[in-house]
Formats: C-alpha cells, structure tokens, sequence
C-alpha cells in the first residue's frame, strides 16, 4: 500500500528517536494530522499558541539533548513559532519546525494565508528548505533531523498541502541512522595541547573553573580537576548546577544576575579555566590572567576574546585528561580560603534577605523556600526578570534540571519548558517559577498542563510590576514609566482553567502553599504577591548607577 509524504515524514521522525510534537492543527497541514492521529508511535500534544510550542520544542532539546519538533499551519502559524525558535537557535537547542503550506500551484499568486516560509525562516533555521514533491519526503526530512541534531540547531521543511498529501512511489526501508550518542561525543584534543593546558594549569597559582551549559554533563569530571588544583568553580546563568551550589569550591554565577564572591575570584585569578561556554559579557571575565578555553566547536573558542590555548573537545573527557596530567594540591591556598569566607557571607546575606517578614512577601522569601521543599531531582524552569535574578542567587541547586531561555532571554518561556519537561521525565517534579509578566503572556497554555493532567507547578513572583524594567529605568536616572500591571486573579484562573490555585497574600501562608502545591497531583499555580519594590541590586554597584537610581528616587516623590 502505497504511503502519502506525511505518513513517510513520521516514519523519519521515530527512526530519529522522537516522542512528542507541539503545536495546533491548521487546515494547510492536515494532511499530517490523519496519520498523526493514527500513529501510536508519537503524541502529539496540542497547545493554544504556537509560540508556546515551540518554547516546548526548544526544552526538549535543551534538556534531553534529542530534537524538538514544532507544528504550525501556514501563515500566521509559522510565524508565530519564531520566538520560540530563536530561544532553541541562540541557546544551540536541536529542533525541527514543519510549517504548512498552501499547495505548489498556488505558491506566488499572493493566495490566502501565503507567507514567504523560507525566507521567513532564513535567519532562525540552518537548514531550510520546502518540499516540492512527495518523493523527496524521505530524504529532505532525514536531512533535517540530521543537521539539526548535529550542529545543535534548528531545521526548517515547508510543507505544501499537495506535496503532504501525495503519495509516495517506492518509500525506502530505512530512514538514517539513528546516533544520538555518535563516536564525535567523546572527542578531545591531541595530546600536545592537553600537555601544554596541563603546564598552564600546574603553573598557575590562582586557577579558576569557570562553567557554561557544555558543561552540564560533565560534573564528576569538572569536580575532580576542581578538587585536584583546588579551584573555586563559577558558572554561567545556564550553566548553574554544574557543580551543585552546596559544594565546597562552588561560588555561583557571574554577571548582573550573579554573586559577589563570583565576581571576586575573576578579578583576583591568574588563570581561568572556560569550560563550555563562549561567554558574551567580556567586562566580567578577567583583565590579567591567562585565559584557556574547552569547547566542542572550534568557531566557539576564542570567539569573545583573545584565549592564550584554546582546547577543541567535549567537556567530559577533555576535563578528565586535564586532570589526569595536572599535579594535585594538597589544602586550599590562601586565594580559595579568602574566597570561600566571602561565599559564606554572601550566602548569609542572602539567607537573611529570605527571613523578611512583611508584606507584601519579599520574593527572595519564596525563592529560598521553594529551594528547601522541592525534589532534589526536579526539573526547574524559570522566566526571564527578576524571577531569573532571584533564582540565580538564592535557589540552591542541586541535582534539579535547570532551563532558562539564556541568550535569547524571552518572557513567557518558563511555563511551556515546565510542560516540556513534565512530559519527556514524567517520574520528577516540574517546577516553574514565573513573573506575572512572563506568566501573562502565554498562560493559556496553563489549560494545555490542566487537559493532560500534567502535574507541574507555577510560582508566580506577582509584584504587578515589568520589574527589572523599572529597576533598569531608575539606574538610569528616569522614573519607572509603562511598567505597571493590571493583573488578574492568577489563582482564581488556575482554578477556571482546571488547575488549581492558592493565593499568597501573607509570608506566614507562604510555606504551607508550597507545600501542599508540590504534593498535589495536578498543575498548580501559587500566586505569590510580592514586593514591587524589592530591587534587583547587581553584585557590584557602580559610582553611575547609584548616582541614576538617587536621581530617579528623587523625581519619582516629587513627580519631576
């Protein structure tokens, strides 16, 4: 029996290993949706925005490594999937993206719901191409998948309604092979180079270990070269839980979100050790030491700044030969124990800022709390905003997964990856912690958690407030304008949605609200109500940003 494009087009995506597909049925790819609904191999999870489902997509990939895959109709379908695919391009997230299209002989006659796909998508997709004939289905869409799981990226097929819908001649047996862990995974580099970082690294007196995302899967190996040179271990905002944050050589992040005890080791180290990442903000990275950089993908290293050894392999075992070659350190030096009493204060400090009591609640409060009641093992997603700042800093990680749109930084990602990630490790709790203007933007797709009984959890960090705008505004010396939100009654729409929805008004309710939301066996949203005015202060301040902030204090009492 002869099988249509579509039917092929699904037999690709299972020989590449793919579970789930996020989107909504438009007219211009139901030819899809039939098979779909026929096939037991794959679920596809219907959601209520397609942004939304690519930000699943986009999850996917960040947590499992494996490819995301977004459905949208033609014309505003698509474009409505961009966001979150930029969010899968900028954090290196494979996912695949299949838009409808109207039918080949209406292509270029300006017909309804017609868009440009290709060159729509020309920016966002390094693979992009549109089907023009059913026997290319196999191929185009092995290809696809291929590219888009290998270079970490997103792959684009527009799908013209006849071409889905038409039959395929001779469909081939195989589809590719599937490799999600090929031989390039345990790659490092030669051992001249291994040597000559080894030398760097016995040399230096103040070494730093300094950690993005890449190098999420290579704890053990990162924390026995750490423990060997005695090294502090400061890591990126998506590379938090690297090491877990209760660790010895742990001193947090880096950046406006960051620590101070961070920001200390960069300025004092004489060499700092880059694993996995490309940092952007170069003002943070160290002025004099000795720079060398671990990276799978040579255009990454030294793509910032000037590295004096740039080391091209996977983090895991590029790591573990490094700590097979350096010399052991027996007890801290003086440089580490100055910077462990610093992370000890900071530590206090923050935990002190988590003991205010008033109302409305102190996020910080809520943030350290939540950091004690969740699973060890939970999946944690969290919005951009202050949300994202209180997180960085306060919430103590451990085991837990953590997914953050990074690079991209868009509102609205923290709830759909908590969807994402409830659904690829349905075993561990899936946890989001929200603003109310990230949660605003895509909380219809609360209804998406409530129609498959997905038992994540929303904190809401409600301050009524876009406020880290408004903190940006007043270091500029402006006073806060177009920040203010009119909110509804989060709780009361988790409960209208089929959810359900304590609201926090007071920190003594607090705690009991968690409690009882991470024990209840559906979604929940805990609407905290939070101090607007609890600023996100960056670890160091500057003499200019003190000056802007005074100066918008000032012309905000007196309405200047």
């Amino acid at each position: 029996m002869a099988k249509t494009a579509a039917a092929v087009l699904l037999d690709v995506l299972v020989a590449h290993g793919m579970e789930y597909l996020f989107g909504i049925p438009g007219d211009s790819i139901d030819p899809l949706m039939e098979p779909l609904r026929r096939d037991r191999r794959l679920t596809f999870v219907q959601g209520r925005h397609e942004e939304a489902g690519a930000f699943m997509a986009s999850a996917v990939g960040k947590k499992t490594g494996g490819l995301g895959v977004a459905v949208a109709t033609a014309g505003p379908g698509a474009i409505h999937l961009l966001n979150g695919l930029y969010d899968a391009k900028m954090d290196h997230a494979p996912v695949l993206a299949l838009t409808g299209q109207v039918s080949t002989d209406y292509l270029g006659t300006d017909y309804f719901q017609e868009v440009n796909l290709l060159q729509l998508f020309a920016d966002v997709a390094i693979y992009n191409h549109q089907i023009t004939d059913p026997n290319q289905m196999a191929i185009m869409a092995d290809n696809a998948c291929r590219i888009a799981l290998a270079r970490r990226g997103v792959s684009h097929l527009s799908l013209p309604f006849d071409a889905l819908r038409g039959s395929v001649d001779e469909p081939p047996h195989h589809y590719g092979v599937r490799a999600a862990q090929p031989a390039a995974a345990e790659s490092v580099p030669t051992d001249d180079v291994l040597d000559r970082a080894a030398q760097l690294i016995d040399q230096a007196e103040r070494p730093v270990l300094f950690c993005g995302r890449g190098a999420r899967a290579a704890r053990a190996a990162v924390l026995e070269l750490a423990e060997r040179i005695q090294a502090p271990v400061v890591n990126t905002l998506p590379g938090k839980g690297v090491v877990p944050d209760d660790h010895p050589l742990a001193l947090g992040g880096l950046g406006l979100l960051g620590a101070k005890p961070a920001h200390s080791a960069m300025e004092q180290c004489d060499l700092c050790l880059m694993v996995g990442t490309s940092y952007p903000y170069v003002q943070f990275l160290p002025k004099a030491a000795k720079l060398v950089q671990i990276d799978w993908e040579i255009s990454q290293v030294g793509k910032r700044v000037q590295v004096d050894l740039g080391l091209v392999g996977h983090a895991g075992p590029t790591v573990a030969a490094l700590s097979d070659r350096v010399s052991t350190r027996h007890g801290p030096s003086h440089f580490l124990r100055g910077l462990q009493h610093q992370r000890a204060e900071w530590l206090q400090w923050v935990e002190g800022l988590s003991r205010d009591d008033r109302a409305p609640i102190n996020p910080q409060r809520a943030v350290n709390m939540l950091s004690g009641l969740v699973d060890a093992d939970a999946n944690i997603a969290v919005d951009v905003g202050n949300a994202l700042v209180w997180m960085s800093r306060g919430f103590r990680i451990r085991d837990q997964g953590w997914l953050v749109s990074a690079w991209l930084g868009s509102m609205g990602f923290g709830m759909p990856a908590a969807i994402a990630a409830q659904l690829v490790d349905p075993h561990r709790q899936s946890v989001a912690v929200v603003g109310d203007g990230g949660f605003a933007m895509l909380m219809a797709d609360f209804v998406t958690a409530a129609k498959y009984r997905l038992p994540i959890k929303v904190v809401v960090l409600d301050n009524a407030r876009l406020a880290m705008i408004k903190f940006e505004q007043e270091v500029e010396g402006h006073p806060e304008f177009g920040t203010d939100l009119t909110n509804p009654d989060f709780a009361a729409y988790a409960e209208a949605a089929g959810g359900r929805g304590p609201r926090v008004k007071q920190p003594d309710q607090l705690e009991d609200a968690l409690r009882d939301a991470l024990k209840d066996p559906g979604p929940v949203v805990v609407d905290g109500l939070c101090d607007p005015n609890e600023r996100p202060l960056p670890p160091r301040i500057t003499l200019d940003q003190a000056k802007g902030y005074a100066t918008a204090l000032f012309r905000e009492t007196f309405g200047l």
